[in-house]
């Protein structure tokens, strides 16, 4: 036994260390999902070209989320804690109404803009047209997300509970118009234009515009 080499031992990974490692490879499978999604459409980002933008291998998507539809799924919970956090506490900037409501609707261009939202647009619409699938519950979500700001952002200011809820049905169906558009025509002048009519209409939905001289 004298004289015979021992192999040195391999250090131990910390299992800290791998989770964090395995957090931050599904934050970036997500992310790459999420911007193939939105630049080639549904159909086109398959599970190689997200694996290929996310710089992982096909085996290691499989491993965190199993099949695509899970993966789907990520992207859609990652658009509503994305649009929650957006929307929070956007009352506290100021106390005038008016203001707020442009303070909204800037929040409401920085989503539109972004990858999340089209993304999110993109796979509810497909999961709508395909048989035995629906969206449903995550609409509900991102309603609901909508709605919480909105009762924050403008709860106080008296108007009845029906043109209140006039009011935010309004905006709900204006952003997945605006999104829609964005698709067919992505100019982000025309969708700040077409914001700015949102912002004029609801001034006087919420009964915020000045009366006339």
């Amino acid at each position: 036994m004298a004289g015979r080499s021992v192999a040195p031992k391999r250090p131990r990974r910390s299992p800290r260390r791998q989770e964090d490692r395995s957090a931050a490879t599904r934050a970036r499978v997500i992310a790459a999902a999420t911007e193939c999604v939105a630049e080639l459409g549904l159909h086109g980002a398959t599970m190689a070209a997200i694996a290929e933008r996310a710089g992982v291998t096909w085996g290691a998507i499989q491993h965190q989320f199993g099949e695509k539809e899970a993966l789907l799924d990520a992207v859609l919970e990652s658009a509503t804690r994305s649009l929650r956090g957006h929307f929070e506490h956007a009352r506290d900037a100021t106390a005038e109404p008016d203001e707020r409501l442009r303070i909204l609707m800037t929040r409401c261009r920085e989503v539109l803009a972004g990858p999340l939202y089209r993304a999110f647009f993109e796979i509810q619409l497909a999961r709508g047209r395909a048989p035995g699938e629906s969206g449903a519950a995550w609409t509900a979500d991102v309603a609901r997300e909508l709605s919480l700001a909105w009762r924050d952002l403008f709860g106080d200011l008296g108007l009845a509970p029906r043109k209140l809820e006039d009011a935010q049905r309004f905006l709900f169906a204006a952003l997945g118009g605006i999104a829609a558009e964005a698709m067919l025509f992505p100019s982000l002048a025309s969708m700040d234009r077409n914001l700015e009519i949102r912002e004029e209409t609801l001034l006087r939905l919420l009964e915020l515009e000045p009366p006339a001289a």
